[in-house]
């Protein structure tokens, strides 16, 4: 019998130093290898794009998936994180399924789902699921209160699992936290690793992923809040070709200077979660008042192509 459990979010932010160093990353900026590990990817129509907010990331359009080699078996705890972008509502699509299933029962797996489709509690939660084929499994539904996946926009996911314990994080915020859940992951033979793929006959993911971190360790709340301060793998602010650009703010404003505009420039400002704040031609951006905070600009046209980050104060 499946186990529902609803959640509540604790906020808290804190900024702290990573003193771990990562035992895989997949920072998936060009490819599927792991930079650290060595367990390279297998592409079955993964592409790459620059994001405005995390710059180069892996896509996968609906019909694409990527395999990935066995890293969970063998140890006792484990810290995944990632960076995700829902294009499309698929109720039931997976950023990761990571175990085995797709040629086996019964199934094995751990997963994440930003929408699922159940009918209890209520459909339209992310979900986080750790099986057991001996046990009960763990299907952590988040209420839409607590955790609300909405398309276009980036989120950080990560999940801190011990032998008896699960911790959910959802950005800098750890949403779900509970122990007395025993699972043995040294059990689990983790060899259909999937990103954006599902070990059921669901729909496969459409959005973007970036920066896959795998720690054979528990994370501390700290050390999971400081990867998500990190920048992404190739950091936006990297414009070496367009270095004569900048943005500055002043008084609630953004402004830009260049020697290269010419007029018919598109800016577009987004927030840090990659929602789209503003969308005007470089003529027309003083006329607009923002909120302080940190955002993402871009200048798009026939001769520039800058993006970085702006604090407006």
């Amino acid at each position: 019998m499946k186990k529902n459990l609803l959640l509540l979010a604790i906020a808290a932010l804190c900024f702290g130093q990573l003193t771990l160093a990562q035992d895989y990353h997949w920072p998936l900026t060009a490819d599927l290898n792991d930079v650290v590990g060595g367990k390279n990817g297998t592409n079955s129509g993964v592409t790459f794009e620059n994001d405005a907010v995390r710059g180069p990331v892996a896509y996968f359009n609906g019909d694409a998936y990527a395999k990935l080699p066995s890293f969970v078996n063998g140890n006792s705890e484990i810290t995944i994180a990632l960076w995700f972008r829902m294009d499309e509502v698929r109720p039931w699509s997976r950023i990761y399924s990571f175990g085995k299933g797709d040629q086996t029962e019964p199934k094995d797996v751990m997963m994440v789902i930003p929408v699922n489709g159940a009918a209890d509690p209520v459909a339209g939660f992310y979900r986080f699921t750790l099986s057991d084929p001996d046990g009960p499994w763990a299907d952590i539904d988040i209420d839409t209160n607590i955790v609300n996946i909405e398309t276009g926009q980036w989120y950080f996911s990560a999940v801190v699992l011990k032998p008896d314990s699960i911790i959910v994080y959802h950005n800098n915020q750890q949403v779900f936290a509970e122990s007395g859940f025993v699972r043995n992951l040294s059990t689990l033979e983790d060899n259909e690793n999937a990103l954006g793929k599902s070990f059921w006959p669901d729909a496969l993911f459409k959005g973007a992923l970036s920066d896959l971190r795998v720690y054979k360790s528990a994370l501390s709340k700290s050390e999971i809040e400081a990867i998500y301060q990190l920048e992404p793998p190739s950091s936006v602010g990297n414009n070496s070709f367009n270095s004569n650009t900048h943005f500055y703010s002043n008084s609630n404003q953004i402004f830009v200077r260049s020697e290269n505009l010419t007029g018919n420039e598109i800016v577009r400002v987004y927030n840090l979660m990659g929602s789209l704040v503003v969308e005007k031609p470089v003529s027309s951006l003083s006329s607009v008042q923002f909120n302080k905070g940190i955002y993402i600009v871009q200048l798009k046209g026939n001769t520039i192509d800058y993006t970085t980050k702006l604090l407006v104060k």
